[in-house]
Parts: C-alpha cells; sequence; structure tokens
C-alpha cells in the first residue's frame, strides 16, 4: 500500500516536472535561425509615359512607381514586334535598384526618341525584391533586344527568372503609346497685318518741286507753310510718276453754291 503511493506520487511528480519543461521551452527564446524570416508584403508597380502619343522626331518621358525598394526592369514591345530592355541600360546612371516612391526615366544623357515604325508601342515593368537575370552583365548595344517577338521575349524573360523567386515577390504593370508619323495638321499661323508705309518726312520751306526722292504714285501739296503728302482738295500738288519724274498737276472741283 506504502509502496503503491510513493510510486504514485513520483510519477506526478516528473508529470509535472516534464510539462513545466515542455511549457518553458515553448515559451522561451528560440535558438538564432530558427525563427522564419516574415514574407514580405508582394510589391505594387504602375507605369505611364508623358502622352498618348507620339509623332516621329518627339521624345519620351517615362514615369514609374514601386511600393517598396525593388529591382525594376522595364521592356519595350516595338510595333515591329522586337523586344528590347530600356531600363536597366547602357547609359543609365543610377542603379535599377530603386527605392519606393516615384521614378523618371531618362535618368541620364541619352533620350528616348521616337523612331519608325508607326503603330502601337508597350512597355512593361518588372519589379522585384530580388535581383532577377534580366540585366546584361556587359551591353553589346545601348538598348540590349530580349526577343525577335512577344512570344520569344516572353520565353526569354521566364527562362532567366525561373525558379529565382515565387511569383508573389515580384510584378509587373504595362502602358501603351501610339506612334504617328505626323499630327496631319499644319499649325496655324496668323497673317502679318498689313502696315502702309510711312510717307517720309519733307524738310520746311516751300521749293518749287518737293526737294525728297519720291514713290511712284505719290502726292505732295505746299499749304501753311509746309509739303502735305497727298491730294488737296481743289489746287495744285506734285504727282511723282512711273517715269520716276515729278509732274505738276492742279485740281479743281466744279459745284453749285448754295
Amino acid at each position: 500500500m506504502n509502496s503503491t503511493r510513493r510510486a504514485t506520487i513520483l510519477l506526478a511528480i516528473l508529470t509535472a516536472f516534464f510539462v513545466s519543461a515542455l511549457a518553458f521551452a515553448q515559451s522561451g527564446p528560440s535558438p538564432l535561425g530558427i525563427v522564419p524570416t516574415p514574407t514580405p508584403n508582394p510589391v505594387s508597380v504602375s507605369i505611364w509615359t508623358d502622352k498618348t502619343a507620339y509623332a516621329i522626331g518627339e521624345n519620351v518621358t517615362i514615369t514609374y512607381t514601386v511600393s517598396q525598394a525593388a529591382y525594376v526592369y522595364i521592356l519595350d514591345f516595338q510595333p515591329d514586334g522586337i523586344v528590347r530592355q530600356v531600363f536597366p541600360n547602357q547609359y543609365s546612371t543610377s542603379s535599377n535598384y530603386v527605392s519606393a516612391g516615384s521614378h523618371t526615366l531618362p535618368d541620364g544623357m541619352y533620350k528616348f526618341t521616337v523612331y519608325p515604325p508607326t503603330g502601337t508601342e508597350q512597355l512593361q515593368i518588372i519589379a522585384s525584391g530580388v535581383p532577377l537575370n534580366l540585366a546584361p552583365t556587359s551591353y553589346s548595344e545601348p538598348f540590349p533586344m530580349v526577343g525577335s517577338s512577344p512570344s520569344a521575349a516572353a520565353m526569354s524573360v521566364q527562362v532567366q527568372i525561373k525558379g529565382i523567386t515565387p511569383e508573389p515577390q515580384w510584378a509587373t504593370a504595362w502602358t501603351s503609346f501610339v506612334i504617328l508619323s505626323s499630327y496631319g495638321y499644319t499649325p496655324y499661323t496668323p497673317p502679318t497685318p498689313y502696315t502702309p508705309p510711312t510717307p517720309p518726312t519733307p524738310p520746311s520751306g516751300y521749293y518749287y518741286y518737293p526737294p525728297f526722292p519720291g514713290s511712284p504714285g505719290g502726292t505732295w501739296y505746299w499749304q501753311g507753310g509746309a509739303w502735305h503728302y497727298g491730294m488737296p482738295a481743289s489746287g495744285m500738288y506734285w504727282y511723282f510718276g512711273p517715269d520716276m519724274m515729278w509732274h505738276f498737276r492742279i485740281t479743281i472741283h466744279f459745284g453749285i453754291g448754295g
């Protein structure tokens, strides 16, 4: 009886010990590296251009946003089907690992100039929390070609990023614009208003005929101690004819007085 009772008490003590030890293990600190790193929130992106249509020869400005710091890649799908990587590129002065917020391209001493062919051109942005195998280690051309067609480019991108990062950790967005040969109209230029020539100012004093060069069709008359341009209502005046000579004339108005 006593032996059985002692055994029961010992078992209860051991059970309490193991329960306490287990509780301490669950509530106490874990060894370094055991606690998993929380999965970051998926990155979100957007992209657009400063206009929706461009004439050949104009320059394009690209703006994009990322919700968190990320590695950014931008692909250009040309109307002829060729796909090129426009960021990062040979001329970029900044890294393609960018901070959260808005960013503008070009980011260096280069321009995105519109060239033929005409049609719809598309831009795709890809952002990831980890670097992807999309940027070349060296550039054989400023904006490297990714594929000769959209399907070839898509396959190339999928092959390069496959297995690097799970899909929820990277995001993509699209935009497009139209390339025109021209805007199809000539800007209106208002006509230059006609300004009649200003007749020369004659010198003071009476002369037999006007003492200054004349212009064909011009008339002068002397009145009130000064020369006047035009014809008097009645009286003498000088006319400069197409023969480049002065001609003396008289105008007389006949009428019935009241």
